[in-house]
Formats: structure tokens, C-alpha cells, sequence
């Protein structure tokens, strides 16, 4: 067996055992690399039934990509199985190190094709935003990765939980607020556009990156544009987002 396909059923099956691996030496896998592992992952998926709902950013801020090496995001996939019904509960003993981080989501109207959009073209196809929760997990031992063995973990893509949706205009977005609360407690709160990586700068990007890559971008398509807060170590207890006039709430328990 090739050394990528091993990797691909270790993380598959380290997945299924909620049981983290060994960290890799950091130049182990390069970026075009884990990209490259990553799609067939997706594909793998797909293969066994899911089906590809989104995308998320990830190290959208420059320090994130200092660390790495990097000059822009990294980006991973979305799948109907990832997602999680707001309201509902989630046994944390279903993920192996789950932190939670707290997104603004676009969802799109219209597909695009390969081609150049501006940043106009692309707001035009959204047809709505919601608070979201993204529940990552890698499947890293302690966190500790390279770029290319984070992009072969799918960029910590656990699961994800979108709030109701509300219709989307440019122009609402310096007026959109957040809160996140544990059990009635502030976890941290902010403006979406108080960042140097706003949310909309995520989504042009992610979306242009794809679309160089070949990619379509489907209508129906859920992409979360970077996290708003640092990301929280989960831990048992009610999470609650206030964002858009509406609430998202999600219990994790043991």
C-alpha cells in the first residue's frame, strides 16, 4: 500500500476509534500534498454515500499563517454527515479533541463555475447568512501538525451546526453582532467585520480558490467564512450564539 493511501485509512479508522495518532514530522506532507490527500478523502466519502454540503476556512489570520509558512488560508470540506441539528445534543465522547468555533455561514443561491468573479459576483450569489457553530476535531495527537497532515485531516473538519438562516445583503454585515454564552456565562462577543480577516474577505477567497482549482461551487453550498473567537476547548455544558436577531444553541455532554 502506497504511504498516502496508509494515512488515508489510518485517519479513516482513527475516525471510527475516536482515538487520536502519533504526530507526524512536520515536513512530512506539503501543502499540494495535503490537498491532494484531503480531495481523496472527500472522495472516499462520497463514494460511501455523503454528500459534499460546504466548506470551511481555516488559519484565516496572519499569525495562524505565519506559523505555518503560509501567504493566504487553507480551506476543507463539508459533508451532510458532518452536520448537526441545532438544538440537539452531541456526546463529546464521539469526538477525540473537539474545540468550538464560532462562524458566520454563507450559504449560496447560485452555483458558479471556473471562471473570474469579483468580489460583487460573488456576494451576488449568496442568498443567505446564519450563525454557525464549527465543532473541529483533529485527528492529531495534542493539535500538533504540519500544514500538509492538517489538510490530510480535512483542516479539523469535525462536525458543524448552522443556525436559521436569514436573507443576505452587503450591507447588514457592519451591523452584525455576536455573543457566545456557556451556560449563561460570556464566553466573548464582537462585530463580525472587527478583524483583519473578515468574513467576507474568507468567503471571496475560499471561493476563488476552488473555482482555480476546477472546483464548482454548488447553490445550496454552506461555506464557513474563519472563526470570530479564539477557538474554545469543548467542554459539557449548553453553548449558546447570539447573532442575527436569532440564537443557536447546542448541548454537549459525556
Amino acid at each position: 500500500m502506497r504511504r498516502e493511501d496508509d494515512l488515508l485509512v489510518r485517519l479513516h479508522d482513527a475516525a471510527q476509534a475516536v482515538h487520536a495518532l502519533p504526530s507526524l514530522e512536520s515536513q512530512a506532507f506539503d501543502l499540494p500534498k495535503g490537498y491532494a490527500l484531503q480531495r481523496e478523502a472527500l472522495r472516499r466519502r462520497q463514494a460511501g454515500g455523503e454528500q459534499l454540503s460546504g466548506w470551511k476556512v481555516a488559519f484565516a489570520g496572519r499569525a495562524a499563517q505565519e506559523r505555518f509558512g503560509l501567504d493566504e488560508p487553507v480551506l476543507g470540506g463539508l459533508t451532510d454527515a458532518m452536520a448537526v441539528e441545532p438544538g440537539s445534543a452531541v456526546a463529546v465522547e464521539r469526538l477525540i479533541q473537539p474545540k468550538l468555533e464560532i462562524e458566520l455561514a454563507f450559504v449560496l443561491g447560485r452555483s458558479l463555475a471556473p471562471g473570474f468573479y469579483s468580489d460583487e459576483d460573488i456576494l451576488a450569489a449568496v442568498s443567505g447568512i446564519a450563525p454557525a457553530f464549527d465543532i473541529a476535531d483533529c485527528r492529531w495527537q495534542g493539535w500538533r501538525f504540519g500544514v500538509g497532515a492538517f489538510l490530510a485531516d480535512n483542516a479539523a473538519a469535525g462536525l458543524y451546526c448552522l443556525g436559521p438562516r436569514v436573507g443576505f445583503s452587503p450591507d447588514q454585515l457592519p451591523h452584525v453582532n455576536y455573543r457566545l454564552e456557556c451556560d449563561g456565562v460570556a464566553c466573548g462577543e464582537g462585530n463580525v467585520l472587527a478583524r483583519e480577516d473578515t468574513p467576507v474577505s474568507n468567503l471571496c477567497w475560499l471561493v476563488r480558490r476552488l473555482l482555480a482549482d476546477g472546483q464548482c461551487v454548488e447553490a445550496g453550498h454552506v461555506v464557513l467564512s474563519g472563526s470570530l473567537l479564539a477557538p474554545l476547548d469543548i467542554r459539557p455544558g449548553e453553548y449558546r450564539l447570539h447573532m442575527l436577531g436569532t440564537e443557536l444553541a447546542l448541548v454537549f455532554h459525556r
